[in-house]
């Protein structure tokens, strides 16, 4: 079972780690939900009874551990650092002016995650930048498939309605 987990642990800690990161953009507030996620998930494998995977499984675990973590904290959620984004949009060789222009847009981009809807920036992350698909968005948040789509359409109106705005100024 040690054997088991420790495969599991190793495949999963990254993607976990990084999902709750987006939500909660402290590093080390980050890390102590995942360890909290890592722990139920030890605790309560024999539970699991494969209604869904068990990607999907682990994801609504950390889902649960970082909104039960938020309540206790009453802290207001947003995202200052994303890990998508510490990676520049620019190669090396690109010239002065379009390398500006890429800061640019990634600050942009940056600006405009910390200031969408808490719930609207769940979405994105899991759709957008953790790639998962709506059905495992759908298991992970209880929500079902239509809601999630429409959820995700609704958060990514809102992502760009905020950039052009910040665009414009």
């Amino acid at each position: 079972m040690d054997r088991d987990f420790t495969l599991l642990y190793q495949k999963y800690k990254q993607p976990i780690f990084s999902y709750i990161y987006y939500l909660s953009k402290n590093n080390t507030e980050a890390e102590e939900i995942c360890q909290d996620v890592f722990l139920k998930v030890y605790l309560n494998i024999d539970k699991f009874e494969g209604r869904s995977s068990l990607k999907t499984w682990i994801y609504r675990i950390a889902k649960n551990t970082f909104l039960e973590y938020k309540r206790k904290a009453k802290k207001e959620v947003l995202v200052e650092e994303i890990a998508l984004l510490e990676n520049p949009l620019i190669d090396e060789t690109s010239n002065p002016e379009n390398c500006l222009l890429n800061n640019e847009a990634h600050q942009q981009i940056k600006e405009t995650l910390m200031k969408i809807s808490e719930k609207h920036r769940m979405f994105i992350v899991l759709r957008d930048i953790q790639n998962l698909s709506y059905q495992e968005i759908s298991e992970i948040t209880d929500l079902k498939l239509n809601t999630v789509k429409v959820n995700i359409y609704r958060a990514r109106n809102e992502f760009e309605k905020i950039y052009k705005g910040l665009e414009g100024s």
